[in-house]
This record gives C-alpha cells, sequence and structure tokens, in this order.
C-alpha cells in the first residue's frame, strides 16, 4: 500500500497521475504536438501535488513509462524521476509503455491486443498481448507490411491501438483487424501495476536504468533556412 506518484512523457502526452493504494487520486496531462515536456513536467509534479494538499516527502515511489516512445520525451522524463529519487530517498519503479497500455485495455477486449507507437521514422513500435496480458511478441521495431502480423490475424480478432494506428491502417485491412482511434500513453495506465509491484518490492536500480529506447537516436537536418 503505498502514495506513488508516476510521469509518463513517452508521447505528445505530457501526464503526471497521484495514486494511493493503487486507486488513482488525480492527474495532469497535456497534450502537445511541439513536445514541451522539459517546460511542462516538473510544474506538473507540483502543481499536482498542490492541489491534493501532498509533499514530496510523502509520496513513498515513483514510477516511470520507461518506453519505448518519443527519445528526447523519455530522457526527460526519467532524468526526473531519478531526480526525485536521488532527492528524497525513495525508489523507482519503471514499466514498458506498450505493456502498460495493454494493461488498462485488456478490460475492454477479449482477444489479443496490439499496442503500437509512432516510431516516427516510417516503422512503429509494436507489441502483441493476450487476453491474461501473456506477452506474445515483445516490444519491437516493426517494418509495416501488408502482411504484418498475420501469423496472429490469421487466428484470432487483434486490436491495434496507439499513435501508431494511422499508419497500421494504412497497411493492414485483415479481416481480423479492430482499431481503436485516439488513444495516447498516460500516467494513468500506470496505476494499478505500479502498486503491485511497489508491494513485490520490484524496484529500479536507479544507477543503471536506462529508458527502452529500441532504436539509435537519429539525428534529423531542420527544415528551417
Amino acid at each position: 500500500m503505498a502514495l506513488i506518484l508516476s510521469i509518463d512523457t513517452s508521447s505528445k502526452n505530457c501526464s503526471v497521475s497521484l495514486a494511493k493504494d493503487g486507486l488513482l487520486i488525480g492527474t495532469i496531462e497535456e497534450v502537445k504536438d511541439s513536445f514541451l515536456h522539459g517546460q511542462k513536467l516538473h510544474v506538473f509534479c507540483k502543481n499536482l501535488l498542490q492541489d491534493y494538499d501532498v509533499q514530496f516527502t510523502e509520496i513513498d515511489a515513483y514510477s516511470l513509462s520507461i518506453g519505448p516512445g518519443s527519445y528526447t520525451g523519455l530522457r526527460i522524463g526519467a532524468a526526473a524521476i531519478k531526480g526525485f529519487s536521488f532527492a528524497f530517498n525513495k525508489p523507482v519503479i519503471i514499466i514498458p509503455t506498450l505493456n502498460s497500455m495493454a494493461h488498462y485495455q485488456k478490460s475492454n477486449w477479449s482477444h489479443l491486443l496490439c499496442p503500437v507507437l509512432d516510431s516516427r521514422q516510417g516503422e512503429i513500435y509494436a507489441a502483441v498481448f493476450d487476453q491474461n496480458l501473456n506477452c506474445l511478441e515483445p516490444s519491437h521495431p516493426h517494418v509495416l507490411f501488408s502482411s504484418s502480423f498475420s501469423n496472429f490475424l490469421n487466428n484470432q480478432k487483434v486490436l491495434f491501438f496507439g499513435t501508431g494506428i494511422s499508419k497500421v491502417k494504412d497497411f493492414i485491412s485483415h479481416k481480423n483487424a479492430h482499431f481503436l482511434d485516439n488513444f495516447l500513453p498516460s500516467s494513468r495506465y500506470l496505476v494499478e501495476i505500479s502498486e503491485s509491484m511497489y508491494n513485490k518490492k520490484d524496484f529500479a536500480d536507479l544507477a543503471s536504468f536506462e529508458p527502452l529506447y529500441l532504436k539509435d537516436f537519429v539525428i534529423t537536418k531542420s527544415k528551417k533556412n
């Protein structure tokens, strides 16, 4: 039983949640295409705790959506979590982003789950889970083809959801493919998993953990003259 502050900066949604004993207390989040996480994250954390009259010293653990996702966003989230942990000597819980998305969506779907994130490099990040959240295909970069995920689609219905959904729709038209639009990663999806991991003392090694990037960072040239 714990008071946990959760952070997700893996996408354009900068999201912070506060939960007690596995129950969500409140969330502050904002979706911006400009990815202003560096400016917003600490402000959101401070405002959320003030809204519920909670001090940083009262937090029992910090939870982080560790990726995959936006390279810069993940770095900002990891740096914030490490800073809080060092400053207040509290443990950190790390959860793969695709796992948290599947966990949140499992109660709304009785077949296979395939959370997908736009890698912004012509690919997606994807994973496949069954209804019991057994991982059938771990998080990986995926180049889409018309035959993508056919080994699953030929046998079962699959729900695709996440920031990479538009790319998936461009390639996959299988009768067993189902799509959920407008689904973004959120710190809210970390709440139940974080409580369970806290009770098991399943904490990250603060000195060594890094975001789950899956691919190397690629520097692109600015389009500005």
